[in-house]
């Protein structure tokens, strides 16, 4: 397995980082790999048996750092050789630039010579690929993953506090202090900004895709996804709303325009498929054959 260190310019300018695995004989086939809400391209131990499994298997893999990584993140921009920092990080995060950083990603591959690429998104990741899956008519994407896809709507009405949150936040973007952050954490560890609240938890957002707190929602976006798509979900996952079971049924059948719409309920696995690493890499690698 040949291992480098990546950085990767948006077309916004915004330089991001990763890692590229590669098997040792050359191929055509990347998984890219895009982290839930305040993660990294190294912090799930996951990653580490997915890019040994896959690259064993002739299938490159690329995890990188998107502008939504850790709590609060001081990221680098550069303008005609300038170079200044943004602050970003998951407090200042805007779902929608979510899809500058994957297109930047999928640009970043195809330009090393991968034609065959496969995206995968684990928890808030998930509802980004989707989005990018529906919407960005890059059919460069062979198919997509997601991995534990999280109701970013359902979890945030869990903490009780939902409404509130909502009205605090869009009274302080309308007095001029969207950037500030709420007064308390969400999802019981993450200080958002008020931008970031109403961009990542609220009914209203674009983030809105996996609804399964809702048993009249749909999933209508997953429907105007049309390659095949792969769902992987353990019993104990922290970021369940309803049972799994009723969560890749919801899942599968709203994939209906997908040629080939697979789950895997992977046993009793948490939400970062902790002592579950290497089945999750075993049935990722099965599904990229």
């Amino acid at each position: 397995m040949k291992t480098s260190f990546q950085r990767i310019i948006t077309r916004d300018s915004i330089e991001l980082v990763g890692l590229l695995y590669e098997p040792e004989e050359a191929t055509s086939k990347i998984l890219v790999h895009v982290h839930g809400m305040a993660g990294n391209f190294y912090e799930n131990k996951f990653l580490d048996a997915t890019a040994e499994t896959l690259t064993k298997n002739g299938i490159a893999f690329l995890t990188f750092n998107n502008r939504g990584c850790e709590f609060i993140k001081d990221l680098t921009k550069i303008v005609d050789g300038k170079r200044t920092i943004v602050r970003i990080g998951n407090a200042y995060e805007k779902f929608e630039d979510s899809q500058i950083d994957i297109a930047a990603a999928v640009d970043f591959v195809a330009s090393r010579g991968f034609s065959d690429i496969h995206l995968q998104g684990h928890s808030l990741g998930a509802p980004k690929v989707a989005y990018y899956c529906a919407n960005g008519n890059d059919e460069r994407i062979s198919s997509v993953i997601f991995l534990s896809p999280a109701d970013m709507v359902g979890l945030a009405k869990m903490d009780g506090s939902h409404d509130e949150d909502n009205e605090t936040a869009k009274r302080m973007i309308s007095e001029g202090k969207g950037d500030e952050l709420l007064p308390h954490p969400v999802w019981d560890e993450c200080y958002l900004s008020a931008n970031a609240y109403v961009s990542l938890g609220s009914k209203d957002s674009k983030v809105a895709i996996f609804n399964f707190h809702n048993p009249e929602d749909t999933l209508p976006l997953l429907s105007r996804i049309t390659i095949p798509a792969y769902t992987v979900m353990g019993r104990k996952d922290e970021a369940l709303v309803i049972p799994v079971e009723e969560t890749m049924e919801r899942t599968k059948r709203s994939l209906s325009n997908s040629p080939k719409a697979g789950t895997h309920i992977l046993g009793d696995a948490d939400h970062g498929y902790r002592g579950y690493e290497q089945e999750l890499a075993d049935v990722l690698s099965l599904w990229m054959k």
